[in-house]
């Protein structure tokens, strides 16, 4: 993602997202809450601090969070300081270091372990084929702008985000494959791996209705990656 990523306007619409609340923490639930007890978790890239707090609900005995935005990290501190057990550093994906080993660890739209430890993201979908609603900007919160046709791996794109009807504000990003963060989960030593598709609430899914999630879901425009070591 842009290195001038556009921290105060993404954090301001993201409040008014449907999408965080009936998509991805649904998502991040069936993916781990089951594995969370009394383990220490690494939430890559954690933004405002949402979903590291959910995974302290669900039973995680600690949760550090990072982000290499320093408004994000300041953000995080203010929003959860009365949180126990839940600790924000401001480091970059690219070269982080903790003296410590980790059970869990998530990257949420982002892209060290202990033997057996489990690393969950969700990504946009890397296949030929995936075409979202036409307004799904508006009604989620963000989109792709434009995918490549035909899909080219590591593409850059440009992702939106709104608030309300009107874009608040853009990245750019690369899309990559499916088989590129396969390929890279082998290198880095993982030897299972397996792709999920994201869950719905319940009231997402009366709120967002068949048809648009019959199209968001055939084939899924977002995907999630669970790999083990």
């Amino acid at each position: 993602m842009s290195s001038e990523f556009p921290t105060d306007p993404y954090s301001s619409a993201q409040q008014k997202w449907l999408y965080q609340d009936h998509l991805v923490l649904p998502t991040l639930e069936f993916s781990l809450k089951d594995r969370l007890r009394d383990k220490k978790v690494l939430d890559i890239g954690c933004g405002n601090g949402h979903n590291a707090l959910s995974f302290l609900q669900w039973g995680a005995r600690k949760v550090i969070g990072f982000d290499y935005s320093q408004e994000m990290i300041e953000n995080c501190k203010n929003l959860h300081k009365e949180s126990e057990n839940l600790e924000f550093h401001h480091k970059s994906v690219t070269d982080f270091k903790f003296n410590e080993k980790f059970h869990v660890a998530t990257a949420v739209f982002v892209l060290q372990y202990e033997d057996g430890g489990l690393f969950v993201g969700l990504i946009p979908n890397g296949v030929e084929g995936v075409v979202a609603p036409k307004n799904a900007g508006k009604v989620l919160g963000a989109e792709i702008e434009k995918r490549q046709v035909p899909f080219i791996d590591g593409g850059l794109v440009t992702a939106n985000f709104y608030e309300g009807d009107k874009v608040k504000c853009t990245s750019t990003m690369a899309l990559h494959s499916n088989e590129f963060y396969e390929k890279c989960f082998k290198a880095a030593g993982f030897s299972k791996f397996e792709w999920l598709a994201p869950k719905i609430s319940e009231k997402g899914n009366e709120v967002l209705g068949e048809e648009f999630l019959n199209q968001f879901m055939n084939p899924p425009c977002d995907i999630v990656f669970r790999v083990w070591k």
